[in-house]
């Protein structure tokens, strides 16, 4: 199903691909419940979530655990997978791996500058720039030969 995120779990590494959903959550508290020694979490292919709700209270349910995230060379995030990625204790991004964000606006032509919904991402943002010794704040803007691997 394109619509699931599936999991993997190597040792301490948990492996996390598609997308972040409505059961993420619940799945992950049941994965770090049978397997404590999870560390780390390596995003392969991750184009977002479809439920934004369930990926905040996801990312900061992981971010609680204070696992480092990692997104190997041969990985790709983009929208609310990169939100997840950032909950890291410590975040690693292999040179080639792609990471992508975008901006959004609704039907009516309302953005997310103009939406106080956006509110919640900005506190998001800061909270986790707030932990970080030292921020290091990155973007990736895709060229069209990367949008079809990244968004489709």
């Amino acid at each position: 199903n394109v619509y699931t995120t599936e999991f993997r779990v190597d040792g301490n590494t948990l492996h996390m691909s598609g997308l972040i959903n409505y059961y993420t959550p619940e799945q992950l508290k049941d994965i770090f419940g049978a397997h404590p020694q999870i560390d780390t979490i390596v995003l392969g292919q991750m184009p977002g979530s479809i439920d934004d709700e369930a990926n905040l209270a996801g990312a900061a349910w992981v971010a609680a655990r204070g696992v480092k995230t990692y997104l190997p060379q041969e990985g790709s995030i983009a929208s609310g997978a990169t939100d997840f990625f950032l909950v890291g204790k410590r975040r690693v991004v292999e040179e080639g791996a792609e990471v992508g964000v975008h901006s959004w606006a609704d039907v009516t032509g309302v953005t997310a500058r103009d939406d106080p919904a956006h509110e919640r991402y900005i506190g998001f943002t800061k909270a986790l720039a707030g932990r970080a010794r030292r921020p290091r704040p990155f973007t990736f803007s895709p060229s069209k030969k990367h949008l079809p691997r990244i968004f489709t």
